[in-house]
């Protein structure tokens, strides 16, 4: 053993000076070890301790220290609860250590470096005052030193050596600078080196204050979150890198990215006004923000998955039962599109009552085409800006929908579904509904100009789909699209759908087997005939997940049940009472009232209309929240009777002095329209002459002042709504004999249909008895 040999404790990140006494934590095996060493080995309270050259080293080998350190005497040694040791010593003498060996702790040899004797001259004095001078003000503007430190500092002018070291323990800086500090013998020599550290140090602390101060004149004081934010912009611009890669990139995408001519003049001159102004501005953010935007537009990408008719028509008929027509019309246009890329999409709306597949139906086509699929709705919407955006001069402007959705999908030949077309509203914003028509004119959307933009965007690759519950749309609109209508389904249709695809679909949604939960095929009929009335499927879907739940809780509930079966029995037990009355309007025939039919948005209706007579003045009065037209559908029935009130047996002779109180139920309901007109005569020639109207006819048509009956829409919607309702025939205008091509032959077999041309003909089918007078309507 050396006599000038003692064990080394390598330090991480920290520099020892003599005279300093500071705590350390070691928790290394190896300075553990060699700190029992010094007591048990060397039999000496002191040790080597120098610094490390990375501090990422966490085995430090020989190469890996400094040889330049100092020896400490360990003061106080306490060992902590983790296992480690907080020591606390005093750096008694600076030496070079040499020969490190390395066993299970480091040892070296080393040699003291005393410091080098200097004249205490008064170029010694100057020098010391200085470094005590700029070593205050360090510590006053980093606020890392303590008042006693700079109090007891200022008392050790006179030994210069010890107060040199004193100051470099407690600056903060760097360990290969301190480490530069302590490798130096002069004096004189040690005290110019750390009074130029510590300058740079104070110029780095000023630069920083700076960069704070010009922060915090530019934002409100209580603003602190924004406060680091804008901090962190301002370091930024100091350094100036991350701005100039910002507008690099961009520059870059000006150039490469496939704009129009016009979108690529738009974006060079608004990139030229963000080069010469100040990040920091608002301005500069709002045209960051507007070539962000322009440059993330799909320019130049499309979908190239190719159009195959035979695969679409497989993926059509995988996910819609029925829609036979909707699914041929969509598999014409495919298959010139297969043949011809060049053809324009036409604009196809799908009309037609909720919960009958539209939406699905538009997903389903995008699978088919290979396109990617987006959609925003149109209902409610009633700015004009959120169709065309919003001009960037406004804060918080916008580009409208039609950009957003492209930006997101990244192509520029979506199929894009306009959800609700016919929900459109309009205010003093603009009308939506006018801004439509330069979106779905394949004449114009070539040359679409949304205002935030600002250049001309071609729509024309888009495949529009709209969606509707009825063609309640503002003419120019309707005309630039294909209607397409999509009609309710049969009972038969939604036994189907329900088999195939609701039932499937709930199974899987709860997670269960399907021996698990099972629906009778009566049962499945109980639920379509009395727990939903609709022309959709949407509502029984949900009763079909009511019953899902309902089962499902009972398996988890009792461990001895592992399957439920839904009967016509025990339907009743999970969704209650019956909602809808299955059958005839009416139980039997009666007097003075009359089974009509009615379309609406959500499918076909049965319509029951009611008469009473009572004292009065001859007139009439309709009640039922009638609109307009209904109103005068009734005037011109009960016009019509009276001018042929001899061809009747009215057995009350004072029929004159009668008022007739015309009502259709369901009040809160709205209706209005002319097609009831034929079913309001009945009514009031049945009441005048006592004779009932049969329970099992219904009718529709629009009735003329000489008698003649018109045709009326949505034939296949009120045959539908016939059928639900258990009637046996059914009075249709001639003229709607041409629709009958259009009715599921189901339906057709179903039902009696007999075309009327006069109310005469109405009256010979739903009257019984004898109620004409010998004086016949010509």
């Amino acid at each position: 053993m050396s006599k000038n040999e003692l064990p080394v404790v390598p330090l991480r990140d920290i520099v020892l000076f003599p005279g300093a006494i500071i705590p350390l934590f070691v928790g290394r095996e190896k300075s553990i070890k060699a700190l029992s060493a010094a007591q048990d080995v060397y039999k000496v309270e002191s040790m080597i301790f120098t610094a490390q050259k990375s501090q990422d080293v966490n085995e430090p080998a020989p190469n890996d220290v400094y040889e330049t350190g100092v020896i400490a005497k360990i003061l106080q040694a306490i060992k902590l609860s983790n296992n480690n040791i907080k020591l606390l010593v005093e750096a008694k003498q600076r030496v070079r250590i040499s020969n490190i060996t390395e066993n299970d702790y480091l040892v070296a040899e080393y040699e003291v470096l005393d410091d080098e004797e200097y004249a205490k001259t008064d170029q010694i004095n100057i020098m010391t005052d200085d470094l005590v001078e700029v070593f205050k003000k360090y510590a006053k503007n980093s606020r890392k030193v303590s008042l006693e430190v700079i109090n007891a500092i200022s008392s050790q002018k006179k030994n210069p050596a010890y107060l040199s070291n004193i100051i470099a323990s407690h600056l903060v800086c760097k360990t290969d600078k301190k480490q530069k500090i302590l490798e130096i013998a002069n004096v004189p020599q040690r005290i110019e080196e750390l009074t130029t550290l510590i300058s740079n140090e104070l110029a780095i602390i000023d630069a920083d204050t700076n960069v704070s101060n010009r922060v915090k004149q530019q934002i409100e004081k209580t603003q602190k979150d924004y406060y680091l934010h804008e901090q962190m912009k301002a370091i930024q611009k100091e350094l100036g890198d991350d701005d100039k890669a910002e507008l690099a990139e961009i520059e870059k995408k000006i150039q490469t990215l496939p704009l129009s001519k016009e979108a690529r003049e738009k974006a060079q001159q608004e990139f030229k006004k963000l080069k010469g102004m100040n990040s920091m501005t608002s301005e500069a953010s709002v045209l960051r923000s507007y070539l962000d935007i322009l440059l993330e537009m799909p320019w130049g990408k499309f979908d190239k998955a190719k159009v195959n008719v035979k695969q679409a028509a497989a993926i059509l008929e995988r996910d819609h039962y029925g829609l036979e027509k909707v699914k041929e019309r969509i598999l014409d246009y495919l298959a010139v599109l297969q043949r011809s890329k060049n053809m324009s999409s036409p604009i196809i709306c799908f009309v037609g009552p909720p919960g009958v597949g539209k939406t699905s139906l538009a997903k389903s086509i995008a699978e088919a085409v290979g396109r990617q699929y987006t959609k925003f709705s149109l209902g409610g919407i009633k700015d004009e800006a959120e169709i065309r955006g919003h001009r960037k001069t406004y804060i918080g402007s916008m580009p409208g929908k039609i950009v957003k959705q492209l930006r997101r999908v990244k192509v520029n030949n979506p199929l894009m579904l306009l959800d609700e077309i016919d929900k459109i509203g309009a205010d003093f914003r603009g009308d939506p509904s006018s801004a439509m028509l330069e979106v779905l004119d394949p004449e114009q959307n070539k040359a679409f100009v949304d205002h935030y933009l600002d250049v001309e965007y071609d729509l024309s690759n888009i495949m529009f789909i709209a969606t509707a519950n009825s063609t309640n749309i503002a003419r120019p609109l309707l005309d630039r699209m294909e209607i397409i209508r999509i009609d309710g389904y049969v009972e038969e249709e939604k036994f189907q759908i329900a088999q195939k695809y609701l039932i499937p679909k709930q199974l899987k949604a709860h997670n269960m087997k399907a021996s698990e939960f099972i629906i009778a095929d009566s049962a499945l009929l109980d639920l379509i005939r009395y727990y939903t009335r609709e022309s959709g499927v949407r509502n029984l879907e949900r009763e079909i997940a009511t019953l899902a739940r309902k089962s499902l809780r009972r398996i988890l509930s009792d461990k001895e049940v592992k399957s439920i079966t839904i009967t016509s029995n025990n339907i009743e037990e999970f969704l209650g009472p019956k909602k809808f009355r299955y059958g005839l309007a009416e139980e039997k025939d009666i007097v003075g009232s009359t089974t009509g039919l009615a379309y609406t948005e959500v499918g076909g209706d049965l319509l029951s209309i009611e008469a009473v007579s009572i004292p009065g003045k001859g007139e009439i009065k309709a009640t039922g929240k009638l609109g307009d037209v209904m109103k005068e559908s009734t005037q011109a029935a009960y016009s019509f009777f009276c001018s042929h009130v001899n061809s009747f047996v009215v057995p009350d002779k004072d029929w004159q002095h009668k008022d007739i109180h015309l009502h259709v139920p369901e009040g809160a309901t709205p209706k209005d329209g002319p097609s009831a007109g034929v079913a309001i005569f009945t009514t009031i020639v049945s009441l005048m002459t006592g004779v009932p109207v049969r329970k099992d006819v219904a009718m529709t048509g629009e009735i003329t002042l000489r008698g003649n009956v018109l045709p009326i829409g949505g034939l296949k919607e009120k045959l539908l709504a016939a059928s639900r309702g258990g009637i046996k025939t059914v009075i249709i205008p001639q003229d709607n004999m041409k629709d009958l091509k259009d009715i599921p032959p189901g339906i057709k077999q179903k039902l009696q249909i007999v075309p009327v041309s006069k109310a005469l003909e109405v009256l010979d089918i739903a009257l019984n008895g004898k109620f004409y007078s010998d004086v016949r309507i010509h």
